[in-house]
């Protein structure tokens, strides 16, 4: 199997790489830094090696072996994907190392890429050494003889689906282009995507799939076409991606031709070429454009009143883009904010500027212009018309633009967050809400902006019954009952961990609680860590998830105490309806504290699932989890060591 010639190599290499002296270097501080890497690796700190062996690199960048290290090291911390692209940059500066090759093909079928996986084994089942070319044969067949029996088995279907409006026509044609295009077979895969485009030409991201293939098969007029086509779709992500491969130059007139030739019912492809026709003087062809337009869609009424108004009859001329600006007696304000809105940065770019030459006080103009040089990812720009525009007279502007521009300027400003998770328990057959509203301020110190931030906080921690009956003394309180007002300092998060310090105090809000007095100081502090991995709640695509999270924590009302908690869900992401994400998961939860009481003594393990609606925000979602738990510390227990507990929840969290 692939993974058990994976490990053997990991292990021979981890030994020699332990061995190995320091690599000579001829700068003294890259030196340096290696020797700490190595002393970090031996004591087994692998997140401070992968660090030093970081700053080795950022000055010594042309070291294979230290790159080759670094992805061993990177293997041990759990970022396979870092060290694919490390054991990458070792075969640019060494393209004869056949372990760092087999460790590069192994990751990336791990980390899904199949594609350049097979392409790696099968160099090398042709070109390694004797050792070399058993195992890369053995793992070639066992990625590429999947594919060639699917192929087949799709080839074989196709022939007997006859009805192309038969969704299993289109799925066939799909699945065969898809595993076309991983055994490398690119002109079947470009021409079953070609198929697929037929069929459904809704499906706007195929433009892009073709693209890329036929790139590959150096059909580069016909992908840059396809791209520019995606460019203009009316999916705003297949437009984004196509404009982002697209780049910052503006097509010539015969590359929209040559789209529309791939993508004849793109509206918004035909009219731009229709107006940029305009701009040249060539109203014959820019009538063509405009009357297939019509064709597409005979209520058009943007073509039709443009239409009318070339052929002389007397209408309220429609907006003309040019070159160099809009037409005479047309609106270049609306014009422009209707191209960046369709996300079209560089024609918005001119027509705001004519717009602004028009009324060089019309601060909206100004925002706008700051938005389109944004998006253009031209930020010196960006920032002086935000800059302008955040002086303006109307508030919302103003405060809109000048956020705009702290941003961009790299300006700590003030931040509200709030989370509140709220959650019914079976076990306590109560409810409980946890909350806290925190208001981040930047500090007078700009540079130590970059590293903390300070707030103002106000947390909640309450339940609905307060208490259950314990034992003659009093009864066990299942909430802290209170308010905490406090102020604290953060830092900022690095590689998914954040420190964390506050002070405050403590008011209950039931007067018959007797176990504390009406107002106490309140110290917390710690550590947090939360790392996400493959399709979270809320992608756009299905598939698996892995979410880990571990917090410490001090909290001085209990007995000063030191509480750990991990976290981990795994599962799987799909769509339910439109726009809906859920998850099936798994739990496993573990609870421990330096005073090893009982009631922070826990493992949890069991089934949940999360659900976010369309018309929720970020951050929002519904759950449910049905975990078993033990104590693993029943001194002191009154209940057994066992339990069952069905959890639904609703969290809320935002930033603002």
């Amino acid at each position: 199997m692939i993974v058990s010639f994976r490990q053997l190599w990991i292990f021979a290499a981890a030994l020699a790489m332990l061995a190995r002296p320091a690599v000579p270097a001829s700068d003294e501080s890259a030196q340096q830094d290696l020797d700490t890497a190595y002393k970090a690796l031996g004591q087994k700190n692998y997140d401070s090696a992968v660090g030093f062996f970081r700053k080795a690199l950022a000055r010594q960048s042309g070291n294979a072996s230290t790159h080759k290290d670094l992805a061993y090291t990177l293997l041990k911390t759990g970022d396979n994907a870092e060290a694919r692209d490390e054991f990458e940059a070792a075969l640019h500066l060494n393209e004869h190392d056949e372990k760092a090759a087999l460790e590069y093909a192994f990751l990336a079928y791990e980390t899904q890429k199949p594609i350049e996986a097979r392409r790696m084994f099968d160099r090398l089942r042709k070109q390694g050494s004797t050792a070399t070319r058993a195992t890369a044969e053995q793992a070639f067949q066992n990625i590429d003889r999947p594919l060639a029996e699917g192929i087949a088995r799709w080839q074989q279907a196709l022939v007997r689906f006859t009805n192309p409006n038969d969704i299993s026509t289109f799925s066939a044609h799909w699945e065969l282009a898809h595993m076309a295009e991983l055994r490398d077979n690119l002109p079947l895969a470009a021409e079953q995507y070609e198929t697929c485009r037929k069929l459904k030409p809704q499906l706007s991201e195929v433009l892009l799939i073709l693209a890329r293939i036929w790139q590959q098969l150096n059909r580069v007029e016909e992908s840059r076409a396809a791209i520019l086509a995606a460019s203009r779709e009316s999916n705003p992500r297949t437009a984004e991606l196509g404009l982002e491969q697209w780049g910052t130059r503006y097509p010539y007139p015969y590359e929209f031709v040559k789209a529309l030739e791939i993508d004849p019912q793109n509206t918004g492809l035909r009219r731009e070429l229709a107006y940029l026709y305009l701009a040249m003087q060539k109203q014959p062809e820019a009538v063509e454009q405009f009357e297939k337009l019509l064709a597409i869609d005979p209520q058009d009424r943007l073509s039709r009143d443009q239409l009318d108004a070339l052929r002389g009859v007397k209408k309220k001329a429609a907006a003309v883009p040019a070159a160099t600006g809009a037409s005479p007696g047309v609106d270049a304000k609306k014009l422009g904010e209707k191209s960046l809105a369709l996300g079209y940065a560089r024609d918005a770019i001119r027509y705001l500027r004519q717009a602004h030459d028009d009324d060089p006080e019309d601060a909206q103009v100004m925002l706008k212009l700051g938005w389109a040089y944004n998006f253009a990812k031209d930020d010196q720009d960006a920032i002086q018309w935000f800059d302008r525009a955040r002086h303006a007279s109307n508030p919302k502007i103003a405060a809109e633009a000048s956020k705009a521009f702290h941003n961009l300027n790299g300006d700590a400003l003030p931040q509200t967050s709030v989370w509140s998770p709220l959650m019914y328990s079976s076990r306590w057959h109560d409810i409980f809400a946890y909350g806290q509203i925190k208001r981040s301020m930047p500090l007078p110190w700009k540079d130590m902006n970059k590293w903390f931030s300070f707030y103002l906080s106000t947390r909640f921690i309450g339940d609905l019954k307060s208490g259950i009956p314990q034992n003659p003394i009093g009864p066990q309180y299942l909430s802290d009952s209170a308010f905490i007002l406090g102020a604290g300092v953060s830092s900022k998060t690095w590689h998914h961990l954040t420190g964390w310090a506050e002070a405050g105090e403590s008011f209950k809000y039931l007067p018959f609680r007797h176990d504390v007095g009406a107002a106490i100081p309140d110290y917390r502090g710690g550590l947090n860590f939360v790392k996400g991995f493959g399709h979270l709640l809320g992608s756009e695509k299905s598939g698996l998830f892995l979410e880990d999270g571990a917090d410490a924590v001090y909290v001085s009302r209990y007995g000063k105490d030191w509480i750990f908690t991990i976290q981990n869900r795994a599962g799987w992401t799909f769509h339910p309806w439109d726009k809906a994400s859920a998850q099936v998961l798994f739990n496993a939860n573990y609870t421990h504290d330096l005073k090893n009481q009982y009631w922070a003594e826990t493992v949890e393990m069991g089934p949940g699932f999360r659900l976010h609606m369309p018309w929720m925000r970020p951050g929002v979602y519904f759950s449910t989890d049905l975990v078993r738990g033990v104590y693993t510390n029943n001194e002191g227990n009154p209940r057994r060591p066992n339990y069952d507990d069905i959890r639904v929840g609703f969290s809320y969290a935002f930033a603002k």
